[in-house]
């Protein structure tokens, strides 16, 4: 339940159970006294034909005194007194010694023949005739003593049953505050000053009140605090790893140029052969160390919020110019480059990044073809079919995975790739220490992760196929919508 709704039900609650229970115990209370006043006046009722027996005798009345006389039993002294009037309304006696002399016959003759039912007592008033004629009146006074006392006792009873049911009612609305409230809250403080000092624990609370999702919500910042930190070490220790990468990878070449320029400045007489073979592995050495240097910042670039200059373009016209110029560089190495280019519709790419994914794609290629081998170059829309020098199995894989998606594929001749680095291939300096690598010149690995970087950066993916004579890197991007 919502805190708001349970907050409106606890204060009805609070407001109407006294009001609830006051009805109740009133109608309790009312019903136990009209019982007991039945009951009352049934014991009253006969206690007065007791004494309407001795006091309806004409002879009491004609005169005499009175004064000797004991009307009201022992056991009713406390309880009973009675008045006896002649017919002038000259009272003639009293049971308590307390003469009144005369009264007004108005008030003496006013409600007689029936029980008049007091707060503290009942009272008869009776003619009395002798010979139809009046000889006096009495009035008998029963006190209501043990009914008072039944009432009173009832009325503390209830008072007090009263008094406990608010109270209970209270600590029930206390509790249930401390439940709803007091406890969450308390348990939303630690887990807070626990986060503070490292504790990752999520905080366990079920209730979907405010305070749930409060500490759902806090939950969540929790969790993407401590994944955004263990993204920041990890990026840290990769900052660590690459500088690291770096440094060893610039100080080989450093150490040939430093060594290759000692060599030219010591030598005497140094043929000009020598010195251009010298100063050609310089300028080699140097733009290794430039095209790492370029890397390494091209990846730092990618690997923050460098927004790609996009551009919308027609398919086949952008691939034309992408698959252009590595003729001469296949026909150097002796290696035949087969492209194909099934591509319609528009695309928005960033043309300087998509080059550059398309070098370093074939840039791989190129490393890892043995001469004499095959490379083969390929872009396909999502309604074209796959070339038939993409193997079957490769085919069946990717049909699921092209749908709606434009396909860049780069296939290379050449010892595959083993399925446990697969996914290492992506990762900023790996290099593999396989048959892949070994004896061949290795590149700064950083080439495949500038790859994957620019292509997520256009809304796509890459994957890389391999088997034991081939692989394909294949990369896919989203068409413009129509």
């Amino acid at each position: 339940m919502k805190l708001k709704k349970w907050l409106i039900l606890s204060h009805l609650a609070v407001m109407l159970t006294p009001i609830i229970l006051a009805l109740i115990l009133f109608v309790i209370i009312n019903g136990y006294n009209r019982n007991t006043q039945v009951m009352n006046y049934i014991s009253t009722m006969g206690k007065f034909k007791a004494y309407e027996k001795v006091l309806d005798d004409p002879n009491i009345y004609d005169g005499s005194s009175l004064m000797n006389k004991k009307f009201v039993m022992d056991e009713d002294k406390s309880s009973v007194a009675i008045e006896v009037y002649n017919a002038m309304g000259q009272q003639i006696y009293s049971s308590d010694d307390n003469m009144l002399g005369y009264i007004d016959k108005s008030e003496l003759y006013s409600d007689l023949y029936k029980i008049q039912t007091g707060t503290k007592a009942n009272t008869l008033k009776m003619p009395v005739f002798k010979d139809s004629k009046l000889v006096g009146l009495y009035k008998i006074v029963m006190t209501r003593d043990d009914f008072i006392e039944a009432v009173n006792y009832r009325t503390v009873l209830v008072i007090l049953c009263f008094i406990f049911m608010v109270l209970v009612v209270f600590a029930l609305v206390v509790i249930l505050l401390n439940k709803k409230f007091n406890k969450p809250i308390k348990l939303l403080i630690e887990g807070m000053n626990k986060f503070a000092v490292g504790d990752e624990d999520n905080l366990n609370y079920k209730c979907s009140d405010e305070i749930g999702e409060l500490i759902n919500h806090f939950n969540n910042m929790k969790n993407d605090i401590e994944e955004k930190r263990k993204t920041i070490e990890l990026q840290q220790k990769s900052k660590e790893y690459m500088i690291s990468a770096i440094s060893h990878d610039l100080k080989t070449p450093l150490t040939a140029i430093r060594a290759y320029a000692e060599s030219m400045e010591c030598e005497e007489g140094l043929d000009m052969k020598d010195l251009k073979n010298k100063v050609s592995i310089i300028l080699h050495k140097s733009d290794y160390m430039k095209n790492m240097i370029d890397d390494l910042m091209m990846y730092n670039l990618l690997t923050t919020d460098y927004k790609m200059k996009f551009v919308e373009l027609e398919g086949s016209e952008l691939f034309e110019m992408l698959f252009s110029g590595y003729d001469k560089s296949c026909e150097k190495k002796e290696i035949k480059l087969t492209s194909n280019i099934e591509v319609n519709g528009k695309y928005n790419v960033d043309v300087r990044q998509m080059t550059r994914v398309i070098d370093n794609l074939m840039a791989n290629a190129f490393r890892y073809t043995k001469e004499g081998g095959a490379i083969y170059m390929g872009a396909f829309s999502p309604d074209e079919e796959l070339p038939n020098w993409l193997e079957i199995n490769f085919q069946n894989e990717i049909r699921s995975w092209k749908e709606k998606r434009l396909l860049i594929l780069i296939k290379n001749e050449g010892s595959g790739i083993k399925d446990k680095e697969k996914e290492k291939v992506f990762m900023p300096f790996y290099q593999s220490d396989d048959s892949r690598s070994k004896n061949m010149w290795k590149g700064v690995g950083l080439g495949l992760s500038i790859v994957r970087l620019v292509i997520q950066k256009h809304g796509g993916e890459v994957k890389v196929f391999s088997e034991e004579s081939s692989t394909v890197f294949i990369c896919a991007i989203p068409m413009i919508k129509n």
